[in-house]
């Protein structure tokens, strides 16, 4: 009779792992993800490297996931702990927040892990995770959070931070951004303008009152613009902070130029590209800027010649020049029935500005994206290319300006532009009586006496007439 062998002997693999094999995996994708990190340089990583890296991570699962929380605790490697932030905020999956509230309730947890954790929080997917309370943030030291700002906050760029701002914190109540930004300005690092930058377009007034006193501290020259812009602020409190805080700017630069850790990095132009479509009075522009360190920032508008100026934005920060290039050759690739070119900067202002100038005219507001990537372009003086179209441009049948419902177009015949309302009213044939809508009809473009005008066939007699007023 042969003797049976127990299981733990058997030669066939078990279908469950082992606890100390599992260990041992766990281990051995930690250790692999971490000498992946120390062969990245986070200053050198471009926004698509930084998502493809951690993208390639989370396919490893979460012994490589965790490996990232496990360099937010390491002090001896700054560098790393920035990048490690930097994937967690990538990864939009529910697992990384679940792990970020369990070790919040840890009591033993190091400030500075704290803070970086929050951080992850407030600039990861909103959809997963409503955004942390300014009370949490509020609890941690002051010196704490002001080292966190100096070593994490100075990687992202400004209209990276105003974003996260606009984003996370704006909802807030008023009281709650406040006693956050009191906090954020004792740094008074340059950088910390994109919160100020987006707080003066649509922040409360005991706010306004706070940054006008505090932009004084600032030596960039973009304080010096934000708080010009406050001088016509309707509160009296504002304008008076805004104007001794311009004074004191003034005053400390009598003295001397300001030092460079006090101004932001200044970029300059890179490139700009326009599609449109015929017709239609819909562009889609591009305009980039180089940094000084030679990565990309660039932002995407689209107008609308017509009516509606800005009606969107996005934009995106730290690409190789490479990078750059694929994604314009993507983009021509996927509007490939458009017409599309790059064009020079002075165009690229002219049509941003013109378009700019049509929101304000017609009453929409500029979008808040808009309102933050502007910052590539607004300080920059330009005169305008005359061969931009005017923008805002009024009907040539009723002369009242273009308003164009959604998903409608007006008619453009040479030099004239018919709003959809007159393409749909019904005109009188002078020969024939008959009546007829313009939309129905071949329409053409004529010059009498050195003035342009419509003329329109009659659909009954053929007859060529004007169109009438």
């Amino acid at each position: 009779m042969s003797r049976r062998k127990f299981q733990s002997h058997s030669d066939v693999p078990s279908p469950v792992g082992r606890v100390d094999d599992i260990l041992v995996q766990s281990v051995r994708v930690r250790n692999r993800t971490l000498n992946l990190l120390a062969r990245q340089k986070f200053e050198d990583l471009s926004v698509q490297q930084t998502r493809a890296l951690a993208r390639r991570i989370q396919r490893r699962g979460r012994h490589a996931i965790e490996a990232l929380f496990d360099c937010l605790f390491d002090e001896s490697n700054p560098g790393r702990q920035r990048l490690a932030v930097t994937l967690l905020i990538e990864m939009k999956e529910a697992y990384v927040q679940n792990r970020i509230h369990q070790l919040l309730q840890r009591p033993d947890l190091p400030e500075h892990v704290r803070v970086a954790l929050l951080a992850v929080e407030a600039l990861g997917d909103a959809s997963l995770q409503a955004s942390p309370s300014i009370a949490h943030l509020s609890e941690i030291s002051l010196d704490s959070l002001l080292q966190f700002i100096n070593s994490f906050w100075e990687s992202m760029e400004i209209e990276e931070i105003a974003m996260m701002w606009n984003e996370s914190f704006l909802r807030e109540p008023p009281p709650d951004r406040l006693r956050l930004i009191e906090t954020l300005m004792q740094s008074a690092r340059p950088k910390m303008l994109g919160i100020a930058y987006i707080e003066l377009i649509y922040g409360d007034t005991t706010i306004l009152q706070f940054l006008a006193e505090k932009l004084g501290t600032f030596n960039d020259p973009m304080a010096v613009g934000l708080l010009e812009s406050l001088l016509e602020h309707p509160d009296l409190i504002v304008r008076t902070n805004a104007d001794r805080s311009l004074a004191r700017i003034r005053q400390r630069r009598a003295l001397g130029p300001p030092p460079k850790s006090d101004l932001l990095p200044r970029d300059r132009f890179y490139r700009a590209y326009l599609a449109s479509e015929p017709f239609s009075g819909h562009y889609s522009l591009v305009y980039a800027v180089k940094s000084p360190n030679g990565l990309i920032k660039f932002l995407v508008a689209l107008l609308n010649r017509w009516d509606r100026g800005v009606t969107d934005c996005w934009g995106c920060v730290r690409y190789t020049a490479e990078d750059f290039d694929e994604l314009i050759a993507t983009m021509s690739r996927d509007f490939a029935d458009l017409d599309q070119s790059r064009i020079s900067k002075r165009t690229a202002l002219t049509f941003l500005h013109r378009a700019m100038s049509l929101n304000q005219h017609r009453g929409h507001p500029l979008p808040k994206e808009f309102c933050i990537w502007a910052n590539l372009f607004i300080k920059d003086r330009f005169t305008l290319d005359p061969r931009v179209p005017e923008f805002g441009q009024h009907c040539s049948v009723c002369g009242k300006p273009l308003r164009i419902p959604a998903h409608e177009f007006p008619w453009v015949v040479g030099e004239q532009v018919i709003c959809p309302a007159c393409l749909r009213r019904n005109v009188r044939c002078a020969a024939c009586g008959g009546r007829a809508k313009p939309i129905d009809c071949f329409l053409t473009q004529a010059k009498e006496s050195g003035r342009n005008f419509l003329e329109i066939r009659c659909p009954h007699c053929f007859e060529v007439f004007h169109l009438p007023s």
